[in-house]
């Protein structure tokens, strides 16, 4: 029994500094494979000081030994940064920044916490910056360029269409003609407002009077129901504004309003509602109509994505609906949140954070 035992500890002996061995082999390869990678690597610990770093950090933001241990922010020097770290999961897909050294390039940082560190991670988006620059730029310019040929094409068309001794099937023809070129103006326009949303870093930002706008909203709502014969109802339960843009906000939450309308069928109940939470304030529109099947909720604000085209066709929408709305509320730091039962109905909203609501009482 002695010899057996003897044995067994003798067995453990040897296999413990083994593993201990191959443990330490590995976090060597892990570290070796983080110092070659291209993209800055930093630990940081529950202090937001340097812990560790890999070679490229060290290039990027000229690190030293003795910085082990100092702040974060005493080498990144961005506002967005700032505002990024302190809530890094209210932007899942980081935060694009100006390089502070080299305004000439672009870097993305993301921020991942575990136990009472972060792992942050900055790379060099330079070039997909300058590749989305070229492709806002193509967009824009050819939108602006279409626009003049499209605004002389609907006058003709619609002169020619007024004729009263137009034959009956050329008539036809010309009215198709005319929905479908005032269609692509819709897209030329569409893409136009999109365009300015996503070039214009900042926007003028005013004092907002909210009931006041959605009144405008609501009003404007009723008369484009008339041919569906929807209940539309406005709730409002707090005096707050806002503090934004208030072309582009009118522009984003009309639209919400107006593709309730046109997404449910005729006599439904469709509710617009503005109300305060302990999170900001809280716009929403609720219907219940068609309903979104779940596969598709994710892509809707993707440019021209659409569930059913013949269906987005015959309401007249572009495609690029919500993806206006999704910049616009970008701009004012909230995203747009989708509910929907396909067959019940969807809700559209949007919480706007403290630091964007304004009091009436102070505006």
């Amino acid at each position: 029994m002695s010899n057996i035992m003897s044995k067994q500890c003798t067995e453990q002996d040897i296999s413990e500094p083994i593993a201990l061995q191959n443990t330490t082999d590995q976090l060597k390869k892990i570290r070796s494979a983080l110092r070659a990678l291209r993209d800055a690597v930093i630990l940081l610990n529950d202090s937001d000081g340097l812990e560790w770093w890999n070679q490229a950090a060290e290039d990027l933001l000229l690190l030293q030994a003795a910085d082990k241990g100092r702040c974060i922010f005493d080498f990144i020097d961005a506002s967005e940064f700032r505002q990024y770290y302190q809530a890094p999961t209210l932007a899942d897909e980081g935060v694009h920044i100006k390089s502070w050294r080299a305004p000439e390039r672009y870097l993305k940082c993301e921020l991942t916490p575990f136990a009472d560190e972060k792992l942050l991670i900055i790379y060099d988006v330079t070039r997909l910056h300058h590749l989305e620059e070229m492709r806002r730029d193509f967009v824009a310019n050819v939108s602006h360029e279409l626009r003049t040929p499209l605004t002389v094409m609907m006058g003709y068309l619609e002169n020619f269409s007024d004729q009263p001794d137009m034959p009956p099937h050329w008539k036809r023809g010309f009215e198709l003609m005319t929905q479908q070129t005032a269609r692509m103006n819709r897209i030329v326009n569409d893409l136009l407002l999109l365009s300015r949303i996503e070039i214009e870093e900042t926007h003028e930002l005013h004092y907002i009077d909210m009931i006041k706008l959605l009144t405008h909203i609501y009003d404007d709502a009723q008369a484009y129901n008339q041919e569906y014969g929807h209940s539309i109802h406005l709730q409002i339960d707090t005096y707050d504004g806002l503090y934004g843009s208030e072309i582009y906000l009118t522009s984003a939450l009309s639209n919400l309003v107006i593709n309730a309308i046109k997404y449910t069928p005729k006599g439904g109940d469709i509710t617009v509602s503005w109300t305060k939470t302990a999170e900001g304030c809280r716009f929403a529109v609720e219907d219940n109509g068609i309903g979104i099947a779940p596969q598709h909720i994710a892509r809707l604000t993707e440019r021209f994505y659409r569930i059913d085209k013949g269906r987005s066709r015959a309401t007249g929408g572009t495609g690029l609906g919500l993806a206006i709305v999704k910049h616009v509320l970008y701009q004012h730091e909230t995203n747009l949140q989708i509910k929907s039962v396909e067959g019940v109905g969807s809700t559209f909203s949007a919480v706007f954070p403290p630091n964007y609501v304004r009091s009436a009482a102070i505006s």
